[in-house]
Parts: structure tokens; sequence; C-alpha cells
């Protein structure tokens, strides 16, 4: 039997060819309809690929779920779509996978697509983060169409109604995220900065000394000869000592590296950190609880809720969203905290009676126990109810302990 061998394009995308009578897209900002992919010069980067690798990993850890809001009450909804954002987005990846590689995307080139696959009949079947060389903004038939092309030369033609948008520094284009041209120029510096440290270290080691022939008539073959004994005689040497007949002289050479100074390099290696908001405390895992904090709410939250708002509009359709259909991306600060932040919390939460003892339980990343002592809910006996409180506060009926209306009768 003869195998047909297909392309993973032609597994996510199909076979049928696409015939499109295109027309750019006029952008009212006056812009290119075109997004050039300038990642590579990113990626290439090691302060840059740290971040990078730092950020996703923390989104990747997200709980992306499907909830259906009404008023205040918020339901998960545990059907097809619930299982594909929360479990196998596609044949290929992980959640963790998927989601590490969109942010890693979205990251390089401030713009990241996800194609949503959906069967003939209308239900999601998939998502798959796109990686492009060139992308397109068309009109046809008076929708909006994104003309990808990719590395290996296949063009096609996407429904913008069935892409998730991701964006970063969305300021000037009417489409696309900025490109990272300002980033460009912190890692130019910094590659020179880097490239200036091993070109130093390199000259530093490489000339050590000069051996001197005090005749001056000595042919060269003769010269040569001279410094190759020299050089054998002393690695032979377990003193470090070696010697040098009348006919030669040796002068060292100490040649010091000009290196940048520390303030130097926090300066030009901060200019990265601070263009993806980043410190290198949270990329060497050394933060406070307090760095933390700054670092999720100014990074991980945003992506969040980007993610979430792109997410829901792009799988569900008006009616759904007026219904309180949503796509929310959690990150649980807490679980991904250090052990002393965790007890912490729970001492505090738990004696403000927030915490049962099976919550208190998965902070810690232990078993639950179950039943009615899992559910128990353990409280200080330094806070009362808050009826309570107002009527020992107000005089009511507490066993003599109430104040009195009245005043002095003398």
């Amino acid at each position: 039997m003869k195998k047909e061998k297909r392309s993973l394009f032609s597994m996510i995308f199909g076979n049928k060819k696409q015939k499109i009578l295109e027309q750019t897209l006029q952008l009212l900002s006056g812009f290119n309809a075109t997004y050039t992919d300038i990642s590579d010069n990113v990626k290439d980067n090691i302060i840059a690929k740290e971040c990078i690798n730092a950020i996703s990993t923390h989104c990747a850890k997200m709980m992306p779920k499907h909830y259906q809001r009404n008023g205040q009450l918020k339901n998960a909804i545990n059907g097809d779509i619930n299982y594909i954002i929360s479990c196998k987005p596609n044949p290929f990846m992980t959640v963790y996978q998927f989601l590490y590689k969109t942010t890693a995307l979205w990251l390089s080139q401030n713009n990241e697509f996800i194609y949503i696959d959906i069967d003939n009949e209308g239900y999601l079947r998939g998502l798959y983060p796109l990686n492009p060389v060139f992308c397109t903004l068309v009109e046809y038939e008076n929708e909006i169409w994104l003309k990808f092309q990719f590395l290996n030369g296949n063009i096609y033609y996407i429904k913008y109604s069935r892409i998730i948008h991701l964006r970063d520094y969305y300021i000037d284009h009417d489409f696309y995220g900025d490109t990272n041209e300002t980033l460009l120029s912190a890692i130019e510096t910094q590659s020179v900065a880097d490239d200036g440290i091993k070109n130093a270290i390199k000259i530093s080691t490489s000339l050590r000394g000069i051996i001197k022939a005090a005749n001056a008539m000595l042919k060269n073959s003769d010269i040569q000869e001279m410094r190759n004994n020299f050089i054998e005689d002393l690695l032979k040497s377990t003193s470090g000592v070696a010697g040098l007949d009348a006919r030669m002289d040796f002068k060292e050479i100490n040649l010091e590296p000009v290196l940048l100074n520390k303030e130097q390099l926090e300066m030009v290696n901060g200019n990265i950190y601070g263009y993806f908001m980043i410190s290198e405390k949270i990329i060497k895992s050394e933060y406070t609880p307090d760095e933390w904090n700054a670092f999720y709410e100014s990074v991980l939250e945003p992506r969040a809720i980007q993610m979430g708002q792109a997410f829901t509009n792009a799988i569900f359709g008006d009616k759904a969203i007026k219904e309180g259909h949503c796509i929310e991306f959690s990150v649980n600060r807490i679980k991904y905290a250090k052990t002393d932040t965790k007890i912490s919390l729970i001492k505090e939460a738990g004696s403000l009676g927030l915490l049962t003892v099976d919550e208190g339980r998965e902070i810690l990343d232990l078993p639950a126990i179950g039943g009615e002592e899992g559910n128990k809910r353990l409280q200080t006996l330094n806070v009362i109810n808050a009826n309570l409180a107002d009527k020992y506060q107000g005089g009511g009926n507490n066993h003599g302990q109430g104040t009195s209306n009245k005043g002095n009768e003398d």
C-alpha cells in the first residue's frame, strides 16, 4: 500500500487550493499593510532570549478555562472548548507547550497569530500558533483576510476572524503591534560590548611574551627553531621555569583586557531587561515576594487579560458573548510562590476563615483530605462574626458586657 506524504501545513490547512483575488487593505494610519518578521535578531541575543524564556515559562503556567458569567456568579463550563484550551490545544502540543510557544513568538516579534481550526459543522477542533515570515492584510468579498507566507515559501490565506491576534506595543499601526526596532538598538549595543569582552580576553591570552634573538644575523628558520625549543622546554618543565641560552632574551608581555565596569554592563543589559519589563532577579529566581508581585502585576496579569479577551472574541460569536461565555487565563500567583510566602498566606487567610483545610493543602501541593474534615474552615478566636460585633458595640443582649445608653445619674 502506497502511503501519501502529507505536510504539516496540509494537515492543518487542508489540501484545497485557494483562489483569492486579493486587494491590499488600505489602512487609516497610512502604514504598510505587510508585517515582516525580524525576530531572529532578537532571539539570537542571549539576554533577550533569557527574558523571553522567563516570561514564556511563567505564562505557560497559566490555567485557561471556559466560563459562563451570570452577574457576579461564574460557572465553569466543561465542554469541548474547555477541553481544547485546557487539555489538548492541538495533536502536537500540550497546553504548556502551546502557551510557551505562543508567548515566546509574541514577545520576539510583538505579534502572534493563532489559527482557529474549525470543522465543517462549525465546532472548534484545534488551536495552532503560527510563525510566518510575512503577513499582509488583504480584502476579499468585503472581509479582511491575512496572507501568510512561511519560511518554506508556502502561502496561505486565512480570514482574520479565524485568527487570535496578540499584540505588544500596539501604538502606531492599525492592526499590527510595532516592530522591535527599538529593542534591536539595545541588542546591538549589548552585542558590541559582549564581543569586546571576548576579544579582549582572547588577545590577553594569545600573546604572553617575546623571544628576542641576540644575534641580528640569524635566519628566520633559526629563530623559529629557538622559539619552538623554548616552548617545548617550558611545557615539559614541572616547575614552570624554562632555560635560555645566551643567544635568546625573553620579554614577558602583560596585556590587561579592557572590560566594561559593572555599572556599564548593568546599564547595557538593563536596557534589554527594561524593554521586556523584567528584572535579572526574576530570571534567576532570586526575587523577593514584593518583586514577584510587581512582575505579576506588570507583566503576567496584563498578558492574561489580553489573552482572555482575544480568545473570547475570536472563539465565541456575539450571541454567546452576550450570554456570558468567556475564556479566562488565571495566574495562581500563590501556587508558584516560595514556600515561606505560601505558609504566611495560609496563616493569615486561615485565621480569618477564608480557607478550608483542603484549600490550604492545595496551596502547598499536598493531597486533599476530603469529606467534612477537608471542608472545615479554621478560624482564630480573635475574630468574630460581623453581626455579633455590631450587637456587642451597640449594647445588645451580650450578658451585661454591652455599653449602657444611660448617662451618669450622679
